[in-house]
Parts: C-alpha cells; sequence; structure tokens
C-alpha cells in the first residue's frame, strides 16, 4: 500500500507543478522534476503545501506534525522550505513559538512569529540563499497578520496549487 501511496504522491507533485501558470515555463521541468522527488520521498506521516508566495516558483513546505488552527487549515508550528532556483533546491528549516503562531506566507516572503517577534525568511537569488529577518516591534506582527496561513496536506485536495 505504501508504494502506491508514493506513486500517488509523485503523480500529484508533477500535475501540479506542471499545472501552475505563474512560474516560467523554462522552470517548470526543473521543478517538477526536482521537487516531485521531494514529496516522492516524504513519510507516511508527512504532508506538504506549495504555496505561490510571488517568486519565480513556487516554494515546497513540509512538515511532519499539523494541526487543525480552528480556521479550516491544517496549520504547522514548524517545518522545511525548499526552492528551486537555477536546478537546485535551497532549503530550511523555520519555526514558530507554537499553534498560537501558524507558519504563514506573504509577498516574497515566510513568517515565523512568537508573542513579541516575527522571523521572515526571504529567497536571495544572488547570495542563493534563505535570508532570514528578524523584528521585535509590535507594529510588524501586523504585516504576520494578514498574512495567509500554510495549508499542509497529502494530496490535491488539500494542494490545489
Amino acid at each position: 500500500m505504501k508504494k502506491y501511496h508514493r506513486v500517488f504522491l509523485l503523480l500529484t507533485a508533477c500535475v501540479l507543478l506542471a499545472g501552475c501558470g505563474k512560474h516560467k515555463e523554462t522552470d517548470g521541468a526543473d521543478n517538477e522534476e526536482l521537487y516531485g522527488r521531494l514529496i516522492a520521498g516524504l513519510g507516511d506521516e508527512e504532508q506538504f503545501s506549495l504555496c505561490d508566495i510571488g517568486e519565480q516558483n513556487a516554494v515546497l513546505f513540509t512538515t511532519d506534525l499539523t494541526y487543525d488552527d480552528g480556521n479550516g487549515h491544517n496549520a504547522a508550528a514548524y517545518c522545511t522550505l525548499y526552492y528551486a532556483f537555477d536546478g537546485e533546491i535551497y532549503s530550511m528549516d523555520v519555526g514558530s513559538a507554537g499553534t498560537a503562531y501558524p507558519i504563514c506566507y506573504g509577498d516574497n516572503c515566510v513568517y515565523a512569529a512568537s508573542g513579541h517577534g516575527l522571523n521572515i525568511y526571504r529567497f536571495d537569488g544572488k547570495e542563493r540563499q534563505w535570508t532570514i529577518s528578524l523584528y521585535e516591534e509590535e507594529n510588524i506582527l501586523k504585516e504576520y497578520r494578514g498574512s495567509t496561513v500554510v495549508n499542509f496536506g497529502y494530496g490535491t485536495s488539500d494542494n490545489p496549487f
């Protein structure tokens, strides 16, 4: 049964990545192959989400622990980010300070928060790495509150991207 589950995930990933019209066509084949392998390699308890954060390509989020945030999302307080850039995958682990602060995304960034601070993750193409900015001001948390919660799932029904 696990073999069929992995094949389904791989096919799902290919369909999702191939059908995304917001990404440049030249990168579609590379992203499909790279993200498809990552998704196919996930364990039975791991979930993923493909999100368009406004970059050239989608960001793949994976986690092994989600919770119902009360607003219809399978949210996570920690996850791993993957971003395909020029045929390479760049990853980073991110975490918030508990279920009151789910991992979210906004324009060209990913958020992880606590009661008194906000980490903002952005991919820097020149440096070819994820960068982190830490903010401890209360007014920056408004930006987090207006962002989108990453909604994790096992397949196409939870990942309409």
